[in-house]
């Protein structure tokens, strides 16, 4: 397990942000947090804002995802996007949080072709096999 951290300038798009890695199962819980004002360095001025906070809970796994997802829609030039690993934690919430993120099975689209080994084109793409479905 890991916990993402990004901020968001109001609680509308930190919301709206939030509910949609959920519904795409890209953690299994997001919490938003008004953090108050943040003060930081832009472009050699001392900036403050109001920011809104995102605590999300989700997997190594995911990460990759979660993080093109971030900073697809950010309205930020730079979105602050990062995570700290989990080392432990109540059993029954972490397995919960296990079964509540990308449990849909991800397939490869069953034309995708292989035409190319180490760089070096192959005489005859290779078919992407059916991807098999766990019972």
């Amino acid at each position: 397990m890991i916990i993402v951290l990004s901020t968001y300038p109001d609680r509308k798009r930190a919301e709206e942000a939030a509910s949609e890695i959920v519904r795409k199962e890209l953690a299994a819980c997001v919490n938003v947090i008004k953090v108050g004002k943040s003060f930081y360095r832009w472009k050699g001025k001392l900036e403050s804002e109001e920011e809104h906070l995102l605590l999300i809970k989700t997997k190594m796994k995911a990460y990759k995802q979660l993080e093109m997802f971030i900073k697809e829609g950010h309205p930020y030039e730079v979105p602050e996007i990062i995570y700290f690993r989990v080392e432990g934690g109540h059993r029954p919430y972490l397995s919960w949080l296990d079964k509540n993120v990308l449990s849909r099975l991800l397939t490869v689209p069953l034309d995708l072709r292989v035409t190319k080994r180490a760089g070096v084109p192959l005489k005859e793409p290779i078919k992407a096999r059916k991807p098999r479905t766990m019972s």
